[in-house]
């Protein structure tokens, strides 16, 4: 059974969670040694993210902390919310076997979880629309094998793999802080998002030790609790500095495929 890394972060702004997440990528790829590693963390405040090619102009002025993620997908509120990433290099069985087998797994071991606590959660089926295309909004719908209760969204999902790697961003919503939601996206947003805490009050703490669970069975290996080796502590730091709290990279108005190195640019998921 092949073994893992699983780190469990306190939360953290969305400077330094991009920054560990970018670390671990870059660890996964340039070491063939790495050890395949699910993270979970949560965000210190309110804070947005947007996908790698998305225009920030939307979403500037908002007073809200801004960060830019290197997977894909499109704007989420990051507030009340059980928050995965899973890295892992080109020697590990989850790399090698592909983009969409990779995310339904995963997201098979969510939909699993949330049936645990006795919500009735199913893999979507996307569909394309007006409202969609319009919005920059993660939960406006849903892409393949994302996860829902009835015609709702309650977790979203956005994959990126570069030569020797992948990171696989996730956010399950715990609760809405609905105003803030509204202000951001707007009411049709809101509508369109369900909640954990709307069908069970269940602890971040049960939640998370479900999911571990559900993930090593699914993913059929075994978890070792760990932290970031020296030079991924090295790295998050520089990344930190030079790249996630710098305006250049948040703020800009749309990046380009293949504007980030190493490796290609490959991302799936409505994140």
């Amino acid at each position: 059974m092949e073994k893992w890394r699983l780190i469990i972060d306190p939360p953290h702004g969305g400077v330094e969670n991009m920054a560990v997440d970018e670390a671990l990528l870059g660890s996964a790829s340039a070491d063939n040694a790495f050890r395949p590693t699910l993270r979970v963390y949560g965000w210190s405040e309110p804070s947005l993210s947007l996908g790698y090619l998305q225009k920030s102009a939307p979403f500037s002025g908002l007073g809200l902390p801004l960060v830019r993620r290197i997977t894909g997908g499109r704007a989420l509120l990051h507030d009340i919310e059980f928050t995965y990433s899973i890295t892992a290099g080109a020697g590990s069985a989850l790399y090698s076997q592909g983009i969409i087998p990779c995310y339904s797994v995963i997201s098979r071991a969510i939909v699993l979880t949330l049936q645990e606590f006795g919500i009735e959660a199913v893999f979507s089926r996307p569909r394309s629309s007006t409202a969609y295309r319009k919005s920059g909004a993660c939960f406006a719908s849903s892409a393949r094998y994302e996860v829902l209760v009835g015609d709702k969204k309650i977790a979203g999902s956005a994959q990126r793999r570069v030569k020797g790697g992948l990171l696989q961003h996730g956010s399950i919503i715990f609760g809405l802080n609905r105003a803030l939601w509204s202000s951001v996206f707007g009411d049709i947003i809101v509508q369109k998002t369900a909640t954990v805490l709307e069908f069970c009050a269940v602890e971040p703490e049960s939640f998370q030790q479900v999911f571990v669970e559900k993930l090593s069975r699914e993913l059929q290996v075994s978890f070792i609790p760990g932290t970031l080796t020296g030079p991924e502590e090295e790295l998050k730091r520089r990344l930190e500095r030079e790249k996630y709290s710098q305006k250049e990279w948040n703020e800009q108005p749309a990046l380009r495929k293949g504007t980030h190195r190493p490796g290609a640019f490959t991302a799936v998921g409505g994140i």
